[in-house]
């Protein structure tokens, strides 16, 4: 089991050994858990944010840390359609990390708890080899849940705001290329995610499937369509960029189609819906979910595009 993904469906085979005794209503597998706790659903996740793993110190101030930990956990909550409510935060803290960065560190969380409305509650301080921040949110859904499950082919595949700009803002701190078209408005999506609270409340009345781009779009889309039992396809055309996106990439000699669809950490919300004014007023139509299994992604003449990679994984 080298492979991140496998890890969880063993994870999950095992965990549905206890039964079906105060079996959750979404368990393993989705973005979020969702449980029901005698007051109604409330949905649940973690995540964790490991030094010289997801981040090194010279690439992101402790504030910028603690803002994009606290927003990273709450995306997998809107990615549910649901609301963040309240959150938990464990922190381990190496003997190098000045009292400065750790008030720096917590003054990102309680901005970040304050923008979600993830409000800390309690957590954890641990001493520890290396900086990691792990996040657990708490929400409450909108309506249904949506889960990654509910995709029908005919859908469309649609994804808010624009894709490759937070791999981007990575490649530019990476090659120390601050020079290279906007760079610096980059550097900041990486460091800073986007928020999706209104996003979140449109999708429960639109959405047949949703899932966070954290991985990269074409790696989380398959997850939808695993999950959904469906293929997709993918316009390479039709994938939203921010301004001088191109530009940057070539600046610094990357596949600016590669980089949108594989690169990562975007933390935008991507969606199935049957077509709609209110579909495409919340999101751009990349492609649409078809009978089979896969995504297949294909150019401007039709013919598929082939990568090296589909997104991030852990273990591999």
């Amino acid at each position: 089991m080298h492979d991140e993904f496998a890890k969880i469906e063993w994870l999950k085979s095992r965990f549905d050994l206890d039964g079906e005794s105060k079996k959750p209503i979404v368990g393993i597998g989705d973005d979020a858990a969702v449980l029901d706790l005698g007051a109604g659903p409330t949905v649940v996740t973690v995540d964790t944010h490991v030094e010289g793993v997801h981040f090194t110190r010279d690439l992101i101030s402790c504030r910028d840390l603690g803002y994009r930990a606290m927003v990273a956990a709450a995306s997998d909550v809107w990615a549910m359609a649901a609301m963040p409510s309240a959150s938990v935060v464990a922190l381990s803290l190496p003997a190098d990390l000045s009292d400065e960065q750790f008030r720096e560190l917590i003054e990102g969380l309680a901005e970040a708890a304050h923008s979600t409305g993830a409000r800390v509650v309690g957590g954890n301080l641990s001493r520890g080899p290396s900086l990691t921040v792990t996040t657990t949110v708490l929400g409450s859904p909108v309506g249904e849940s949506v889960t990654r499950s509910g995709a029908r082919p005919g859908d469309g595949v649609y994804v808010t705001g624009t894709l490759g700009s937070a791999a981007l803002g990575l490649a530019v701190l990476q090659t120390r290329d601050l020079e290279t078209g906007h760079a610096p408005s980059f550097v900041k999506r990486w460091r800073r995610p986007p928020l999706h609270g209104a996003a979140a409340k449109a999708l429960a009345s639109i959405a047949t499937a949703a899932v966070d781009v954290s991985d990269g779009c074409l790696q989380d889309l398959q997850h939808v369509c695993a999950a959904s039992n469906v293929g997709a396809i993918l316009s390479a055309d039709a994938i939203p960029n921010a301004p001088d996106y191109k530009a940057t990439c070539e600046g610094l000699g990357r596949d600016p189609t590669a980089l949108s669809l594989t690169g990562g950490e975007d933390y935008e919300l991507m969606f199935t819906a049957p077509e709609s004014p209110e579909a495409k007023a919340l999101g751009t139509k990349i492609g649409r979910i078809v009978d089979g299994s896969g995504v297949r992604v294909i150019d401007e003449a039709g013919q598929a595009i082939e990568f090296a990679e589909t997104g991030f994984r852990h273990f591999s």
